[in-house]
C-alpha cells in the first residue's frame, strides 16, 4: 500500500514539473509547434525538479515547486515505509 502511494506521489511531482515547463514553453516559444513541444518534453524529463523553481523566482508563481517538492518528499517517506514494512 506504501509504495503504491508513494508512486502516486512521485506521478504528481512529475506532472507539476510537467504543468510548469508547458508554462515556460508558452512563455518563451508562443507558437511552439512539434519540435519546441518534444525537445521540451526531453529537457523536462531530465530536469523536472528544477523546472517549478523558474515560475517561483521569475513570477512568484511557487504553487508547482511547493507541489512538486512535497510530493517528492511524501513519495520518499511512503517508499521508506514500505521498505521498513516488508522487514
Amino acid at each position: 500500500m506504501y509504495k503504491i502511494m508513494s508512486y502516486f506521489f512521485y506521478l504528481l511531482a512529475i506532472i507539476s514539473g510537467y504543468l510548469a515547463a508547458f508554462d515556460l514553453l508558452v512563455q518563451v516559444f508562443p507558437d511552439y509547434g512539434f519540435f519546441e513541444l518534444t525537445a521540451g518534453f526531453f529537457v523536462t524529463a531530465m530536469f523536472f525538479p528544477l523546472v517549478p523553481l523558474y515560475p517561483g523566482i521569475n513570477s512568484g508563481e511557487w504553487i508547482t515547486a511547493i507541489v512538486c517538492y512535497s510530493s517528492i518528499m511524501l513519495g520518499v517517506i511512503l517508499a521508506n515505509q514500505a521498505r521498513k514494512s516488508k522487514v
